[in-house]
């Protein structure tokens, strides 16, 4: 019970924070791949170094990967001022679930791809007793009993626990995108662009950003679109 319970929550937040990571990483040709992964708004959005993302558009993207998994039968995810997200998740072998935690780093560059949570507290509703056991446990001690059950998964994105922190990393998930193929003035468009940090209101993240090869960069994509 308590490795399945581990394994959906530790799917459910790959899934979140490449919802995230989701707007620069769509494949077709160099072109059109420009053309899908950004428009006029988000160039003026990364000009300014911040870019928004509302909490509507990582539903979206949750839903859409979701479907293929039948074992979550409903997910609902708030994101909260102050870094904070929480994650209610009712799943067919473990119940509902809830899971809330804290942003505590994310950062995209040439050399690193990863994103930092705190699990702050998770319980498993309607079952006090199970649940009193799982949320005294440190996620890093639950893998250590149980394992690491996303290790190999099919997205490449490896996943290490630390006590209560979890470190995603995406490098191998962005090493493998068509992006990384995609070059403009002799850059991967992978790398153009750094995420610097990440802040949050209600119900939107904000993207803080900077750019490889500045107003030029800029101005050929937007020549583009």
């Amino acid at each position: 019970m308590r490795r399945k319970v581990v394994l959906l929550c530790l799917t459910f937040l790959v899934f979140f924070s490449q919802s995230v990571f989701a707007f620069s990483f769509i494949s077709d040709n160099s072109q059109k791949i420009i053309e899908d992964t950004w428009n006029a708004q988000t160039m003026n959005q990364l000009e300014d170094g911040v870019v928004a993302v509302p909490q509507t558009a990582i539903d979206n993207y949750l839903q859409s990967v979701l479907a293929e998994y039948p074992e979550f039968k409903q997910v609902k995810l708030n994101i909260h001022a102050d870094n904070k997200i929480e994650a209610d998740i009712d799943t067919a072998a473990s119940g509902k679930i809830k899971v809330e935690g804290t942003i505590t780093a994310f950062k995209q560059n040439k050399d690193m791809s990863s994103m930092t949570v705190h699990i702050d507290k998770k319980e498993l509703l309607n079952r006090p007793v199970t649940s009193w056991l799982f949320s005294r446990m440190s996620i890093g001690m639950l893998m250590k009993l149980f394992g690491n059950p996303l290790s190999d998964n099919q997205y490449g994105v490896a996943v290490e626990a630390k006590d209560n922190n979890l470190i995603i990393n995406f490098k191998p998930f962005i090493d493998k995108s068509s992006l990384k193929q995609v070059e403009i003035m002799g850059n991967s468009l992978v790398d153009a662009v750094n995420i610097d940090d990440i802040t949050s209101a209600e119900g939107v993240l904000y993207l803080h950003t900077s750019i490889n090869g500045g107003n030029m960069l800029i101005n050929t994509i937007k020549n583009i679109l």
